[in-house]
């Protein structure tokens, strides 16, 4: 796939900034394609309504789309939309990943048998070979044209979250000429200026532990490390959105932000592919929905509080301002996400029979495989398993209008584009309200801690 020619740059816009609009995606393997579906009607909209995208957050598969969308920030939002969405029905397994069933194969088996027995010298890093991604991320991504955009303000930073095993904790990458925010005491989360943005860098936050081996880090070298995917500590940067200036942030995420269902009174006993779903969902959705909540809990509660009056909110105004810390501010999102859970797990169960099962596996062999080892027909997790791996053309395409169908739904739901109306979107009520308050106090209790 070539990288087609570069548009001349242009002078950056005038036009007042209000602090920027923020593109968050979050990570979700072939999962990806969804957030191009989303962003093929979101951008066209955002540059009609005349507002100018300042920073894009990624982590592990969104890490890839963030810098494919600053290296393509100084085109008009239709040729942004239509190069993301090619790039994306253009891949294939083999751009990602080595065939897992082939000559390989024993080699795997004896390298886990030597860890399993602690063999010196014999280690198995991870079970799948991601080497082909590395060569593609130089067709798919112009980093010249991703430098040259940050450089001459078409873009304002492009950022993208791993997580660091020797240190341990998140790390957020961000190339920009702008000022680096403060390491965030809440959450662990370290801020590291990179001259420019790297292949290394994407890799990193893309390895997804066991399935993908840890990633070396060499530049800068004061953040040289080995990291593994962004997603265990932060698969949906929001808050480096925020801490890098913006003051609206899109989100596109893969489950809706909803009540989970109830549980069964019997629920059936679990399979080892029901119990790696479960972790799977606490890391990519749980930790995305807390932080929303927390976002527009402080919407509802500190700031329409302050507004008000509120004796409470404007003590927590004066407690920031006494420790030098900037008061909350309102946030303006914009939130994409499926409208059902599960729903991409189903559109990947549906491929997979209609294009692996039987005689029709022959195709490519490794997806019948991974589902004999997720445990088959039997458990309900598969498709939510194999919507992680399934670079299929005809997946992609669904996942495409998918994110594109979510997002006009969106845009239905708020023809102004923006909300902040913590009840409009979320079940924020006073309850909420009380333990936003408890848990924010906490994080200021942590942050004093740590000083």
């Amino acid at each position: 796939m070539p990288v087609s020619t570069p548009a001349t740059p242009t002078a950056p816009s005038t036009a007042p900034r209000d602090g920027g609009v923020a593109i968050v995606l979050p990570g979700g393997g072939a999962r990806g394609a969804y957030e191009a579906g989303a962003l093929s009607v979101l951008l066209p909209e955002l540059e009609r309504r005349g507002e100018r995208v300042s920073v894009v957050c990624g982590t592990s598969v969104g890490a890839i789309n963030a810098a494919l969308l600053g290296s393509l920030a100084d085109r008009p939002a239709d040729e942004i939309a239509s190069i993301t969405q090619a790039r994306w029905r253009d891949m294939r397994k083999t751009d990602v990943i080595r065939p897992v069933f082939g000559p390989n194969l024993p080699l795997v088996g004896l390298r886990m048998l030597g860890e399993l027995l602690e063999v010196p010298g014999v280690r198995l890093a991870s079970v799948l070979d991601p080497s082909p991604l590395q060569r593609s991320l130089t067709k798919w991504v112009d980093w010249l044209a991703l430098h040259r955009n940050v450089k001459h303000g078409m873009i304002d930073a492009v950022c993208v979250v791993a997580t660091a095993l020797t240190r341990s904790g998140p790390v957020a990458f961000v190339e920009t000429k702008g000022a680096m925010p403060k390491s965030s005491p809440r959450d662990d989360l370290r801020y590291v200026r990179v001259p420019s943005l790297q292949p290394e860098h994407v890799r990193a936050s893309a390895a997804i532990p066991l399935l993908f081996p840890p990633v070396e880090v060499t530049t800068p070298k004061s953040a040289a490390d080995f990291y593994i995917d962004g997603g265990t500590r932060l698969n949906s940067p929001i808050s480096p959105a925020l801490s890098l200036g913006a003051d609206k942030v899109v989100i596109i995420g893969f489950e809706p932000y909803a009540d989970r269902p109830p549980v069964p009174e019997k629920p059936p006993v679990p399979r080892l592919a029901d119990v790696a779903a479960n972790i799977v969902d606490g890391l990519l959705v749980d930790q995305v929905s807390d932080d929303l909540q927390r976002m527009v809990s402080i919407n509802s509660f500190f700031v329409e509080g302050a507004s008000a009056g509120s004796s409470t909110s404007q003590s927590a105004r004066a407690y920031r301002k006494a420790r030098g810390r900037h008061p909350y501010k309102r946030i303006s999102y914009a939130l994409v996400a499926p409208e059902r859970r599960g729903e991409m797990g189903l559109i990947a169960e549906r491929v997979f029979r209609e294009r692996y099962s039987g005689l029709r596996g022959l195709r490519d062999i490794d997806y019948p495989l991974m589902s004999r080892l997720l445990g088959g027909e039997r458990t309900r997790a598969r498709g939510e398993l194999l919507s992680f791996l399934l670079f299929d053309q005809v997946f992609v395409e669904a996942l495409l209008e998918a994110g594109a169908a979510d997002a006009r739904r969106w845009l239905d739901r708020h023809p102004r584009f923006w909300c902040s109306d913590a009840s409009h979107d979320f079940h924020v009520d006073a309850i909420e309200h009380e333990a936003a308050r408890e848990q924010l106090a906490i994080d200021e209790w942590r942050s004093l801690r740590r000083r």
